[in-house]
């Protein structure tokens, strides 16, 4: 019998390049773009200086314009580069997927080859019929493997490198570059309507953002990181994107400040800030499997960190931050964390910690729904000298309204997609939520109060909250939950003391969950049992997991407390035993 058999098929042409190294380099460009835009605008601020005048201040004048025309050109130009490396890097992306699905093909050709050889060997002459046309259906598989997807592949290969050496030529020099890269886009972009500098809403800035091209949303992300990483309305990835790029400049800076010894008032007064931003990024980021809540504990990959706030000079030094544990862009559920005084950017590594264990009680909770949890600093809160605001609510009503604009610009950036929207707020920062709530028109599902001191002293019952569910987590020995208003006198009848009713009593209406802990003082209210909320395996961590997810009917629910004419208000929560505390990492293996 004889049966021609094909050859092997030959080897998948090669496509040389990492992507993620080509991305590391675009992004480095553009780092060095935006700092160059930099010293174009302090060259033109500084070209002309106050009571000079005459031939050395002309001579002067002239040279820091044309200093200032050479660092724009090269600005733009190393932004067109990075444009550049950016796209041939997501098309090297693809090509390396083709490439991989192209060898799987070749494995399975050379499976059914040696299959066929063996058939042969054993195969009797009414089988050769069979045969040869098997091995003729695999010749013709063979042939167009190579001459058709695996030449196809070579050619794409070639147009990509091809693509990027053109999209380079032209800035040979800064003569050359001058006559390329024209004017730069980006500010008039910002004069438009809908711009996040027109004092427009989340959901306006959304739609201005739709409204540009991929080159003009480049272009201001190179230009102006600092209006985009701030903007509500836009989306994780674009915020994550132009945050993290001002805080690379800010390190590099820094780096130069720390050889140099020499450091601006602003480094000084931000420095603690920034490194927190690198370090709580770092740690979020850190899958080596030390730290369990960096893993998904279903999927078993890393968990996405992005940062959607960075500015450490923000609120007098204090600093912004805001940090997400998955994906805000695709996520199901989408929890913001509200935390209370005293937070600062130096907070950031903490809160982000209590949204990665957030994450996990989500997830394991539901398995089936995805997650984003938000570490969310981006208010004033009272800290340091300003701590006495404390005992009053301004500070809570002004960032009552940042939160509502920010948890709109998540809304807004999903539009036809929402999430199920959490806020949860903790201590000062639940008068926070409940602001955003009653005035300023929170945008969530859920409202959840832990640790309340209370709900602002104009909210008598949770229906005047607005927001659909209204939950309290208030354990009985926490002492900042007792400066809440109780009886029949309470704190907001006398002078505007106090920050409102208790939001764990019954005729507040809020659905109040269990929250104790089984390492909780036997006897006492008191600051430590304040900050165990989010504490892995408590109750109040499972039950804030299943609100996230929606399982409300899951979730462990608790007497509330009651103030009787004849005693002080009674906590039945006080007497409870708590529950044993769920062992998550005990959970994490069954699930695996």
């Amino acid at each position: 019998m004889t049966v021609s058999i094909p050859a092997y098929p030959r080897a998948v042409p090669p496509v040389p390049g990492d992507p993620a190294q080509v991305n590391d380099c675009a992004n480095d460009i553009l780092r060095a773009s935006s700092s160059l835009d930099d010293v174009d605008t302090v060259a033109n601020a500084q070209s002309t200086l106050d009571g000079w005048a005459g031939e050395s201040a002309d001579a002067y004048r002239v040279r820091v314009e044309r200093a200032g025309e050479n660092a724009a050109t090269a600005s733009l130009t190393l932004r067109a580069a990075a444009k550049a490396m950016w796209d041939y890097g997501d098309t090297l992306a693809r090509l390396k997927y083709q490439h991989d699905g192209l060898t799987a093909t070749r494995n399975s050709l050379k499976t059914q080859l040696d299959q066929l050889k063996d058939d042969v060997d054993r195969a009797t002459q009414e089988q050769e019929a069979e045969l040869h046309a098997r091995a003729n259906d695999l010749g013709y598989e063979i042939a167009r493997y190579y001459d058709a997807e695996c030449s196809n592949l070579e050619r794409l290969v070639e147009a990509n490198n091809t693509a990027l050496r053109a999209a380079l030529a032209p800035y040979g020099d800064v003569e050359s570059a001058r006559r390329v890269v024209g004017s730069d886009v980006a500010e008039s972009l910002l004069t438009r309507p809908g711009s996040p500098t027109q004092g427009s809403t989340p959901g306006q800035v959304a739609d201005w953002w739709a409204g540009l091209t991929e080159a003009e949303r480049f272009a201001l992300i190179a230009a102006y990181p600092e209006v985009i990483g701030a903007a509500d309305g836009l989306s994780a990835s674009v915020r994550d994107q132009a945050n993290r790029m001002m805080l690379d400049r800010d390190l590099a800076e820094l780096a130069i400040a720390e050889e140099t010894g020499v450091f601006t008032a602003e480094q000084l007064a931000t420095r603690d800030n920034i490194y927190a931003a690198r370090d709580t990024l770092a740690e979020c980021e850190d899958y080596d499997g030390s730290d369990p809540t960096t893993i998904d504990p279903i999927t078993g990959e890393p968990i996405p960190a992005s940062l959607l706030l960075y500015q450490p000079a923000a609120f007098g030094n204090d600093g912004a931050i805001a940090i997400a544990i998955g994906d805000p862009d695709t996520a199901d559920n989408v929890s913001v964390g509200v935390p209370g005084i005293n937070t600062e950017g130096t907070s950031a590594q903490r809160y982000s910690e209590e949204a990665r264990n957030l994450y996990e009680s989500a997830r394991l909770s539901d398995p089936n729904s995805t997650t984003a949890t938000i570490a969310w600093m981006g208010y004033d809160a009272p800290s340091g000298d300003d701590l006495g605001n404390t005992v009053t609510e301004s500070a809570a009503i002004a960032g009552g309204e940042r939160l509502s604009d920010y948890v709109s610009g998540l809304q807004a950036s999903r539009a036809g997609d929402p999430p199920l929207m959490t806020v949860i707020g903790h201590s000062y920062g639940s008068t926070t939520s409940a602001h955003a709530a009653s005035d300023a028109g929170l945008d969530a599902e859920n409202l959840v109060l832990i640790g309340s001191p209370g709900a602002g002293g104009g909210v008598d019952h949770a229906s005047e909250l607005n927001v659909p569910q209204v939950w309290a987590g208030n354990s009985s020995r926490d002492l900042v939950a007792a400066l809440a208003d109780d009886g029949w006198v309470g704190g907001h009848t006398l002078f505007g003391a106090g920050l409102g009713n208790d939001v764990a009593e019954d005729d507040f209406g809020a659905t109040r969950f269990q929250a104790e802990d089984e390492t909780r003082n036997p006897d006492f209210r008191n600051t430590e049992d304040h900050v165990k909320y989010y504490d892995r395996g408590t109750e109040a961590i499972f039950n804030m997991g299943q609100i996230v997810v929606g399982d409300y009917d899951e979730v462990h629910l608790a007497e509330h407390t009651y103030d009787p004419w004849y005693s002080s208000p009674i906590d039945p929560e006080a007497s409870r035993t708590p529950s044993p505390t769920v062992d998550a990492d005990d959970i994490r293996g069954r699930r695996q």
